[in-house]
């Protein structure tokens, strides 16, 4: 399969580094377009109540902003052929299914911290939700620690 185009879902915490890193390397590989984004939550994703907005949530935007065009330059300058970046807000799952469905990728990139049944219960899963609602080839990287297999 060859990839043109490599969307990377980063959520600015360690455990998307993985992801970023795996889908830089594919993208250098093949020579693809690598669009990075982040995707600001505006909803407790613990308790689903609206975070506050207010001068904190800018300084979250402002920071996020910052560090995609610090990773843009930095793999630009690695030789990364094509990067672009896109700061969204809303839930996650949402903002990327529809981003990739204006933007079509041919690989979206996710990573997975590895959360037990009860933990997708209460945060949900996000690299689960993009699996199931895109048109494209979704790679997981997995960060977190592996589940333990059934007796």
């Amino acid at each position: 399969m060859t990839f043109r185009s490599i969307l990377v879902a980063d959520d600015m915490l360690e455990d998307s580094q993985g992801a970023l890193n795996e889908a830089v390397s594919l993208a250098k590989l093949a020579r693809a377009k690598l669009t990075i984004v982040t995707v600001i939550s505006v909803v407790s994703p613990s308790f689903g109540v609206p975070v506050p907005i207010g001068d904190s949530f800018a300084a979250i935007i402002d920071a996020a902003r910052k560090r995609l065009d610090a990773i843009k330059e930095k793999l630009t300058s690695e030789g990364v052929p094509e990067v672009e970046t896109a700061l969204l807000e809303g839930d996650p799952v949402d903002q990327v299914v529809a981003f990739a469905v204006k933007n079509p990728p041919d690989l979206i990139v996710v990573g997975s911290r590895g959360l037990s049944a009860t933990g997708r219960f209460f945060l949900g899963s996000v690299s689960d939700g993009i699996l199931h609602h895109v048109h494209c080839s979704v790679l997981i990287v997995r960060t977190g620690p592996s589940p333990t297999p059934a007796p």
